[in-house]
């Protein structure tokens, strides 16, 4: 404080020196030494607002350094609560574990269905038709809520919402176990797309805001548990069934892992409900708000409307078709597990790869058309090569779709347009994808030919071609 008043008192002093020579004109000595203490009284307030500037400029910087985590130090304070960096790691290991449970369940009740679609036929009486829409009604579900979740998860939570959506999904699987009764089958078949429509609309929102340092990996644990639930579905519903004579409980037992995955994330899921709290209500949609007059948005929904129709065709009559032509049902069940192994490696390998190569697009056109081929070799010549056919059919088809996945992100600009993209891809692909397997059945009903209805499925599939042309690299859809 004496260094910022001196210099000014100096000033004053020389100055009141100067003044007192008086002279001719000047002002009496008396108003001057009252104007000398007027000046010194106001240098005295302005140095003892600097003071108290700076003493709270300090105090202020004290509580920052003490409110900022130590980088090197041993815990961070977190809901009055002392974390670790031990305990952060164990929390993050808990939520991506609970995570995978729960994509583990998001395609069981889609695959295992159709590898007893003949005894289902026998206990019930359905027609090809009937069976094709039980493997529709999940989709149609699916496309139907995918503008809903939002506004679920807004309501609930999203960590809430995914509990819910485990929930329906035991219920779905369980009531399967009186599937020989066609309406229950059908609910069970209708809240089983329900419950994956919220999960599967949450589940990466929540990984990118828990986990944005790993979201790479994140994702990819997610897609590849999500196929291992279809390929253990696809494979294990039959033998099952022979074991225990029924096929309902066979259908039925997948709500045990549905179970535990329900579980495991009512424990996982309750430190996150308080940050759920604070939605962004920016990202919620409507349908007057989607990018309907977007090229390149129908361009990527186009692409992915075209490949899920081909790829819930093939879910509902992959399997069936191999049976019919003289496979047993369990190798008709181990061709589609190898179909669906195959897509996990598609999701770990091909989307790495098609980040790193400069003509993606070409990446692209090469799987549609490995795809359309092993479509017409499926249909037209069944025991030629099965098992390299598949595999050959899932590492491409489901690859490019992954790929295709990924960019709803990278063409959007903020979370709000992603949100909006993602909700006109995903309704209308859905919604158009629910009528391939119906379709499918009606023409084979029709035609009694498999090779027809492969030929057309192939023809479906090159069908993404002329879309693949428009999805370059710096797109922007707001």
């Amino acid at each position: 404080m004496a260094a910022l008043v001196t210099p000014s008192l100096v000033h004053l002093v020389r100055d009141s020196n100067h003044r007192n020579e008086q002279p001719p004109g000047s002002e009496p000595i008396d108003q001057v030494g009252f104007r000398l203490r007027e000046e010194r009284s106001q240098v005295r307030v302005r140095a003892a607002v600097i003071v108290r500037e700076s003493r709270a400029s300090e105090r202020a910087s004290t509580t920052r350094r003490r409110a900022t985590p130590c980088v090197h130090g041993s815990s961070v304070r977190r809901n009055n609560h002392s974390v670790t960096p031990t305990t952060l790691r164990q929390q993050r290991v808990l939520l991506l574990s609970a995570i995978a449970l729960v994509a583990f369940n998001l395609r069981i009740a889609l695959t295992s269905l159709p590898t007893v679609v003949l005894d289902i036929q026998q206990a019930t009486g359905l027609d090809d038709i009937a069976i094709g829409a039980l493997t529709t009604l999940p989709v149609v579900a699916m496309g139907a809520f995918a503008l809903a979740v939002p506004a679920i998860a807004r309501q609930f939570g999203r960590s809430q919402t995914v509990w819910l959506a485990m929930a329906l999904l035991v219920v779905a699987m369980t009531a399967r176990l009186a599937g020989e009764v066609s309406v229950i089958l059908a609910a069970s078949a209708m809240l089983a797309g329900i419950g994956i429509a919220l999960a599967a609309g949450l589940v990466p929102g929540i990984i990118r805001e828990q986990a944005p340092d790993a979201v790479g990996m994140a994702t990819g644990l997610w897609t590849a548990s999500m196929f291992a639930g279809a390929t253990v579905g696809a494979a294990m519903t039959v033998p099952i069934a022979e074991i225990t004579g029924s096929w309902t409980i066979a259908l039925a037992v997948w709500a045990i892992p549905a179970a535990i995955a329900w579980i495991v994330w009512t424990i996982v899921e309750k430190p996150y409900r308080r940050q759920d709290a604070s939605l962004n209500t920016a990202t919620s949609v409507s349908l007057r708000s989607l990018p309907w007059r977007d090229a390149n948005a129908w361009a990527l929904t186009t692409y992915l409307m075209l490949n899920s129709v081909v790829f819930y065709s093939a879910i509902a009559w992959l399997a069936p078709s191999y049976a019919e032509r003289g496979w047993s049902l369990v190798d008709s069940g181990v061709l589609f597990g190898l179909f669906s192994t195959a897509q996990i490696l598609a999701a770990l390998l091909l989307p790495p790869l098609a980040q790193r190569m400069t003509a993606r697009r070409t990446l692209l056109s090469a799987t549609v058309v490995i795809s359309t081929a092993t479509l017409l070799a499926i249909g037209f010549a069944p025991d030629f090569m099965p098992i390299a056919v598949l595999m050959a059919f899932g590492l491409t088809h489901s690859g490019g779709f992954t790929i295709a996945l990924a960019m709803l992100s990278e063409y959007s600009r903020d979370a709000a347009s992603s949100a909006r993209l993602t909700a006109m891809a995903f309704s209308v692909t859905f919604l158009v994808a629910a009528l391939g397997p119906l379709i499918s059945g009606a023409v084979l009903q029709w035609s009694g030919s498999w090779p027809l209805v492969y030929g057309l499925l192939a023809l479906v599939c090159a069908g993404q071609l002329p879309p693949i042309i428009r999805l370059r690299r710096g797109i922007i859809i707001v």
